[in-house]
């Protein structure tokens, strides 16, 4: 039988080579020589542990981005996705009797399940500490210095600007406040921590991402701002606002092929994609700005802020069905079409409490209910026309629709004296080109 994966690694993992290897035993060195300085132990827990070391309700990640399988005696076991769970165990357990504070460190890897195709690592190497108190914790600090610390030395080791912030918790797994430390050239927290509670056991630490320090030490990012573009209208558009902003974009019709193009004399470059892809690169830091449809963020959403509604191809979602008929008449489920399939199943399940069948189609979604395959379509309509034009009709109107202006809350942090004017610009004009429309 032909093998299908001798060549390759499993999705969300990688081979670190070469100048990786040595960017990353060197900092993973350095942050554990910071540890030991401060008076932390270094602990190694096993890559597999039992399932109910993580079932306890403080547990920051769900069951379904674990790692599982069985041993030999069919009891459950997970891949280690967290690094905290297991040294709480330990100290509940080996170390039950040694003196309090307990301070440990760790330098290991966690496995966590990721959507698929996200673009996102399963396996992490992270550096961190944890310091485990006898009672509730009062009036200490130092776990966040030492936060701070190991931001300015991986900073200092990748030559990227940090940030530090704390922030007031409202989750249930920290306590009390908790910390984030960001890199200029990483679109996300490359060290989180806080103070947390675990059953009985009170402690602060937190977690360095050792695989994005060695993306920034061996990728460096201009200190560019990267707006990325949703190809089509919106691209047009928004070049017609950026000439009246005073950016030089007369140059942009004759790029050709380029895939990157750089506005003379600002510091930013466009870069054009689907809109899909303009989602993804902005969630992941690789564009600092993305401007898409309010329908593609409402059917893929992520980790991003939308900051400005541009007021370009305003259309709105629509439940559609053949005209005439009373579509929610009957006790049968329905079946909806749509290419927003997330947005039609939120539709039907948040505001109408139904159960309906929903299918996928990408091409001309006007087509299913006029060969009897769905009851209706969920899609964007601008004046009604295609619908009008076969035999369909509107049945409820759902949201408005129109370009948005989307930023990565980390490069948004890091570049706010580049990033914010520019925000500002394009709030200025579009608000005065809607005004005049």
């Amino acid at each position: 039988m032909d093998k299908k994966y001798d060549l390759i690694t499993p999705e969300g993992t990688r081979d670190f080579l070469l100048e990786e290897c040595t960017a990353r035993r060197k900092i993973e060195n350095k942050l554990m020589a910071l540890f030991r300085e401060h008076g932390y132990s270094e602990v190694i827990t096993p890559l597999v542990e039992f399932a109910d070391v993580f079932d306890v309700p403080e547990r920051h990640f769900g069951t379904e981005s674990m790692y599982k399988l069985t041993d030999s005696k069919n009891r459950a076991l997970v891949i280690r996705p967290d690094c905290t769970l297991p040294i709480i165990r330990i100290a509940q357990t080996r170390l039950k009797s040694y003196p309090r504070p307990l301070k440990l460190c760790y330098n290991q890897t966690v496995c966590r399940v990721n959507p698929k195709e996200a673009g996102r690592d399963d396996e992490i190497a992270q550096c961190g500490v944890e310091k485990i108190y006898d009672s509730e914790i009062i009036n200490d600090n130092s776990v966040a210095e030492l936060a701070k610390e190991a931001l300015r030395l991986v900073a200092e080791f990748t030559g990227c600007k940090p940030h530090f912030e704390e922030l007031q918790s409202h989750h249930s797994y920290y306590t009390g406040s908790y910390f984030r430390g960001y890199l200029s050239n990483h679109g996300k927290p490359v060290i989180s921590g806080g103070s947390y509670k675990v059953g009985d056991t009170f402690a602060q630490g937190f977690a360095v991402n050792v695989n994005a320090i060695t993306a920034c030490k061996c990728n460096p990012n201009p200190d560019t701002v990267r707006i990325a573009l949703t190809k089509g209208r919106v691209e047009k558009e928004c070049i017609k606002l950026f000439a009246k902003m005073g950016w030089e974009v007369s140059g942009y019709a004759d790029k050709g092929r380029q895939l990157i193009f750089t506005i003379p004399n600002t510091g930013i470059e466009l870069i054009v994609a689907k809109s899909p892809d303009v989602i993804s690169f902005v969630e992941n830091g690789d564009c600092d700005i993305g401007i898409t449809g309010k329908d593609m963020i409402e059917e893929y959403g992520g980790r991003f802020e939308e900051v400005l509604d541009l007021g370009i191809g305003k259309c709105r979602f629509a439940l559609a069905a053949k005209a005439g008929e009373d579509f929610y008449a009957g006790h049968e489920i329905k079946t909806v079409a749509s290419k927003y399939t997330r947005v039609a199943r939120r539709f039907f399940l948040r505001q109408k409490g139904m159960d309906v069948k929903i299918r996928k189609i990408e091409g001309s979604v006007e087509l299913l209910p006029l060969i009897g395959a769905s009851d209706g379509i969920v899609d964007i309509v601008e004046t009604g026309a295609t619908l009008r034009e076969n035999g369909l009709e509107v049945v409820e109107y759902i949201s408005d629709v129109s370009a948005r202006v989307i930023v990565n809350p980390v490069m948004l942090k890091m570049k706010t004296a580049q990033i914010r004017p520019i925000l500002d610009k394009m709030e200025e004009y579009s608000k005065n080109e809607n005004a005049q429309r």
